[in-house]
């Protein structure tokens, strides 16, 4: 097996175990609506919000829009992934795994489901700490990019 084909098999891998479990945690807390919301600490709940939009509600009337450019940015991710070196894998990744847990919800359901709610901050599930943590260790590495 070749460095680039262990690379990708490694990427996939994440891509898969991160789709499944933001699909698990959001089947769990669907399955516990009726109980929500419920304060876990003093600082984080669990609470249900249907978001029909992407980052912070944004485009929420985008509606077929929203997936087909979700799914654009999922091809360019991919696309990435072949080309870019092995220092962009993960991080491409986490946020291609993101997307594509989102964008599950918005076909199945026509909006994404949130769930995990912390003061002065946007309610969100696994994918979007996904996203969120892939980009920023995106930014990192095209920072110190040599």
């Amino acid at each position: 097996m070749t460095r680039r084909s262990r690379r990708l098999l490694t990427a996939g891998l994440v891509v898969a175990g991160v789709v499944a479990l933001d699909q698990l945690t959001k089947w769990l807390v669907r399955r516990e609506a009726a109980e929500l919301p419920r304060r876990l600490t003093s600082w984080l709940s669990l609470e249900l919000v249907h978001n029909r939009g992407i980052s912070f509600g944004t485009f929420a009337q985008g509606g077929a829009w929203v997936v087909v450019v979700v799914s654009i940015v999922m091809a360019v991710l991919v696309v990435l992934l072949f080309y870019l070196g092995p220092r962009y894998s993960l991080p491409l990744a986490l946020i291609l795994a993101g997307s594509l847990g989102n964008l599950i919800d918005r076909l199945r359901f026509g909006f994404v489901w949130d769930f995990v709610s912390v003061p002065y901050w946007p309610t969100f599930n696994v994918a979007d700490a996904a996203i969120a943590c892939g980009a920023i260790w995106l930014g990192l590495v095209v920072l110190t990019a040599e």
